[in-house]
């Protein structure tokens, strides 16, 4: 790989890191002193990133139409910007109103920034030679939450949350734009400055592949991502409730992060499965990763790490899978119709699982959670059977 990607590569993944862990990552660690000061209830502070979410999956297929019409670099550009607005109005927030208003701009910002954006972008211009750039992103934005988590744990015992959020939006808005105008003027390893041949396009009107096949991949990337969240943003509080203390919990959650970034670092050294039976393996390590959260002792442990193994094998296939599937041509559209749905369902999982946690508790919570996981297995078969010769 070429300095020129390496660099861009690089560039990109801090970027993601920053932004994830600017907007989807940060309530695990503020919920609780927000909630304190407050006293807002737990649904409603995670109602908020609900509906940031469900605002990012609104606009989403309109961002893939324009990603397709060439303004997908530009609208990265600005994304860390708009994410340090929303998340500067949070911090400053007097009422509930105002604070909602900060997860509006956020989740705009969330649509313009995070995976669904830079794949669509990244994927419609370079075509499958995009595959080992997106597994090195991946690879070092896989340690968003570790780093988030670390970071904002750590502004909070010298500062309050409302500093915090300030502290990260100047970060933002100095860092992201720079690391982002730096990336999108590096070329990518192997195109020659110029544009990669365009795949295969399959249509719509002359694809061999059945409209069935799109709702599955639409429900298979729905149900992950609703089992992502419910992890990514409650892991800390099934810990608690399995009686860890706050400060084991965050360390044993800080698990998530490296497992996301070991699977991403085989995928690079051994020969792919490719991305249908990639996305089999990924639903077993998620669903055998959440059984084992609902075992005792160091089986907790490695529950973490083998769920998280399987979701970073599943941030890869969000990219990899359509494409293997539909081709370049209208990859960035498809892409943006693809993320409208796991983002609405990601912006319910929040309110809903915080509810639930707090009616049923945390073990209950699992099992649902399982439950989905093995549905998701079953779609993730039927793919494979029906487009693995495509």
């Amino acid at each position: 790989m070429q300095a020129t990607s390496i660099s861009r590569n690089i560039s990109l993944g801090f970027a993601q890191i920053l932004l994830w862990g600017g907007s989807f990552f940060i309530l695990s660690i503020l919920a609780t002193p927000i909630m304190e000061e407050t006293k807002w209830t737990q649904p409603m502070v995670y109602g908020a990133l609900s509906f940031a979410l469900a605002i990012a999956g609104l606009i989403s297929p309109c961002l893939g139409r324009l990603i397709q019409y060439k303004f997908g670099e530009r609208i990265m550009l600005y994304a860390g910007v708009l994410m340090g607005l929303g998340l500067a109005i949070v911090g400053l927030s007097v009422n509930y109103l105002m604070f909602l208003a900060g997860w509006f701009i956020l989740g705009i910002a969330m649509g313009m920034g995070l995976y669904d954006a830079l794949f669509a972008t990244l994927g419609w211009k370079y075509g499958k030679s995009i595959g080992k750039s997106i597994v090195y992103i991946t690879l070092i934005s896989g340690f968003a939450p570790t780093v988030s988590w670390f970071l904002v744990s750590r502004s909070l015992t010298f500062f309050d949350w409302r500093t915090t959020c300030l502290i990260y939006a100047f970060v933002l808005v100095s860092l992201v734009y720079v690391l982002h105008k730096f990336a999108f003027k590096l070329s990518l390893a192997g195109d020659g400055q110029q544009k990669a041949e365009l795949d295969s396009a399959i249509s719509k009107s002359s694809s061999p592949v059945g409209a069935s096949v799109y709702y599955m991949l639409l429900a298979n990337f729905t149900i992950g991502s609703v089992l992502m969240t419910g992890i990514s943003l409650h892991l800390i509080d099934i810990l608690l409730d399995k009686s860890f203390s706050f400060k084991v919990a965050i360390g044993m959650a800080s698990i998530l992060g490296p497992s996301q970034v070991v699977v991403r670092m085989i995928d690079l050294f051994f020969p792919k499965l490719g991305p249908q039976k990639t996305a089999v393996l990924s639903g077993v390590a998620i669903g055998v990763g959440l059984m084992l959260l609902q075992a005792q002792g160091n089986w907790i442990y490695a529950g973490i790490l083998v769920f998280g193994m399987g979701n970073g094998m599943r941030s890869i296939l969000r990219a990899t899978l359509p494409m293997a599937i539909y081709g370049q041509t209208d990859y960035a559209s498809i892409v943006g119709r693809l993320a409208r749905m796991p983002l609405v369902a990601q912006a319910a999982t929040p309110f809903s699982a915080a509810y639930f946690l707090s009616s049923f508790g945390s073990s209950n919570f699992v099992y649902i959670l399982i439950i989905l996981a093995l549905v998701n297995l079953l779609l993730a078969l039927i793919i494979k059977k029906q487009t693995i010769k495509i």
